[in-house]
């Protein structure tokens, strides 16, 4: 392939991926944080004139807030009158927050790989080969951002399966490529 060509498919195949992309992140919004958590600090800072108290914090304290940690909350607090911290309430904006960004990052990828896959075949069916280069080079970046934007989420048994798959789909293509040339 020469130099033109070459350039050629990967705009194509950059562009598409980035077109893909930008269009699925225009019809369905990402999660954000704010819409989760209001801007309210889970230590707010209050001055006090003088140093405040040595604070005893009781053991029902100390349970509240170790209880609040292991349900993946995040402890509010109030001060009293001597400056010590009082246990408010347990915050899960944040796990409410990272349980909608996981099941987003699942969706994206549910939709964008099949659109990998296609975007693949088509490729492969181009008859003007710069273009079918450059939607399998589009293809096979998509596929990679929706691993990617879903990866850490999957099980690890699920991450096998899916490089497993990718990988054969990889394999295919050049197994396809290859033996059209000849």
């Amino acid at each position: 392939m020469k130099v033109k060509e070459t350039a050629m498919f990967l705009a194509i195949g950059i562009m598409f991926a980035l077109f893909i992309g930008l269009l699925v992140d225009a019809i369905y919004e990402e999660p954000e944080y704010h819409d989760f958590c209001k801007d309210e600090r889970p230590y707010p800072y209050k001055e006090f004139r003088e140093p405040p108290a040595v604070c005893n914090y009781t053991r029902e304290f100390n349970d509240k807030v170790n209880e609040c940690y292991s349900r993946e909350g995040t402890p509010q607090f109030d001060f009293d009158e001597k400056g010590c911290q009082v246990f408010r309430e347990c915050n899960f904006c944040n796990k409410e927050f990272n349980e909608a960004r996981k099941i987003y990052n699942r969706n994206v990828f549910f939709v964008v790989s099949p659109i990998a896959a296609a975007s693949i075949i088509v490729g492969l069916l181009w008859a003007f080969q710069v273009i079918g280069t450059g939607f399998m080079v589009g293809g096979i970046l998509l596929l990679i951002y929706s691993t990617f934007r879903y990866f850490s989420d999957m099980s690890k048994v699920l991450r096998v399966i899916v490089i497993f798959i990718e990988l054969a789909i990889l394999i295919w293509i050049t197994y396809k490529k290859i033996e059209r040339k000849r």
